[in-house]
């Protein structure tokens, strides 16, 4: 907090990260480093998951922005300290660069045309593809959306949309990299490829415990019912 405070700006301390952190070190030294702006133009979340997994460094925001600055834990004294941040500063730098090269390969197609490539997953051996769990979710969503009482055609559309969408980011690099962003990236991507707000939404809070969104949470049903479903 004290060296994020030098910036004007705060840390963004997730409790797992910060007990993973206390256990792993002794005598820690918090150093600031900081990175490329360019790389601000990368999702947030992507810029978060690669700092907090890869590296188990602390973000830096301001006024609800991150900051092009990361606070890393030494495990030590500060001798020597800008050997240090300059080592970090190194590695971020080139794993924000290969990020960067998963995202803008990524975008290079729409969300839709990820969709077919869901063959190539398998979800369960007798139960298919992701493609075939994704059609099944379809089918799913069109019962749960009756069931929550989606009249307008604008809402329904929406929902089969969402639906349709949901599970195309699977097959994306940078899910592949990074498993985590699932849903997150989806979502991302659905507004890259001018999905509407409503949809890239419900796609991005899919797998949270309770989605906020009205559609978000027909989403996650279909999605949560298939699987208990077809798993028993």
């Amino acid at each position: 907090n004290q060296a994020a405070a030098l910036l004007g700006g705060q840390a963004i301390i997730e409790e797992g990260l910060l007990n993973e952190v206390v256990n792993l070190i002794e005598m820690p030294t918090a150093v600031m480093g900081g990175f490329n702006e360019e790389f601000l133009a990368l999702p947030r979340d992507v810029l978060i998951s690669v700092m907090k997994k890869h590296q188990r460094y602390f973000p830096v925001q301001k006024d609800g922005k991150l900051l092009a600055h990361f606070i890393a834990i030494r495990n030590g004294d500060d001798i020597h300290v800008d050997t240090v941040r300059q080592g970090n500063e190194h590695v971020l730098g080139a794993r924000f660069a290969d990020a960067n090269f998963f995202v803008r390969e990524d975008v290079k197609l729409k969300l839709e045309e990820y969709r077919p490539k869901l063959s190539t997953l398998t979800f369960h051996t007798k139960l298919g593809s992701m493609l075939d769990k994704s059609n099944r979710m379809l089918m799913l969503g069109a019962e749960v959306g009756a069931m929550l009482g989606f009249k307008g055609v604008d809402e329904i559309k929406l929902l089969g949309r969402a639906v349709y969408l949901a599970k195309a980011d699977l097959v994306t690099q940078m899910v592949t990299e990074m498993t985590s962003l699932q849903g997150i990236i989806g979502g991302e991507y659905a507004l890259r490829s001018g999905e509407s707000a409503d949809v890239a939404q419900a796609i991005s809070e899919q797998y949270q415990t309770v989605p906020q969104s009205k559609v978000g949470v027909a989403l996650a049903l279909a999605d949560r019912i298939d699987s208990l479903v077809g798993l028993f």
